[in-house]
């Protein structure tokens, strides 16, 4: 069993709480799981070192040793990532460390990521993950029309798959006309996932049930 956790802020007690939670795991799934892989995901923006470890000891005797595993993503270098097919790493990429400078370079490798991951999933999990993405990157229309014609420029036999996205692009990531009323009460981040879903084809009532909001609230964001 995979328990995975993210942890968005700074918390001096997480590596407690990662332990409960993985004694709880483990007195309902022991039985059935051999082994319980805990397993924390740091998104932080701060770059720091994380305690991923619980001791419980008195003199020449250790009670508990509890270690996690972990991903800290400030700490991972962007580049290595930019060749890989997996969609999670495309949507946290922004997340992962790079300079101010870098800033252009990475939206730009995310945008080609996103293409190679257009020929394989359907349009519900792209939208998910350009959603998420465009929570960390803060997207400029125009720098990101700019690079989508140097990619056409430098990679042609994608080409075509560059195209149809232009226009799901503008679609799904700037579309306008969220009245100031609607939001009100709702998380802007959360709103623009929420509408996002909305028009990929899941229905008002999966998206409540996601994101644990009233129906009546979904139906406005259409």
């Amino acid at each position: 069993m995979i328990h995975l956790e993210p942890q968005s802020y700074r918390d001096t007690k997480f590596h407690e709480r990662m332990f409960i939670y993985f004694s709880r795991l483990f007195e309902r799934y022991r039985k059935e799981h051999k082994l319980i892989i805990p397993i924390a995901i740091f998104t932080s923006d701060e770059i720091r070192e994380e305690q991923d470890t619980l001791e419980l000891v008195i003199p020449e005797h250790q009670i508990l040793r509890f270690q996690f595993l972990k991903v800290e993503l400030r700490k991972q270098n962007w580049r290595r990532f930019i060749d890989s097919d997996n969609a999670v790493a495309a949507a946290l990429l922004a997340k992962m460390g790079y300079t101010t400078r870098e800033a252009r370079e990475v939206r730009r490798e995310f945008l080609r990521m996103f293409m190679k991951l257009k020929t394989r999933l359907d349009q519900g999990r792209l939208a998910l993950i350009m959603s998420v993405a465009d929570l960390y990157f803060k997207p400029d229309l125009a720098q990101d029309e700019e690079i989508i014609k140097e990619l056409m420029i430098q990679y042609p036999e994608e080409g075509e798959a560059i195209m149809e996205l232009m226009p799901a692009w503008k679609r799904w990531g700037y579309e306008e006309g969220i009245a100031e009323g609607i939001e009100q009460g709702i998380e802007k981040g959360q709103a623009e996932i929420i509408r996002k879903l909305l028009l990929h084809g899941f229905t008002p009532e999966d998206v409540s049930k996601a994101v644990e909001l009233p129906v009546d609230e979904i139906k406005k964001l259409m």
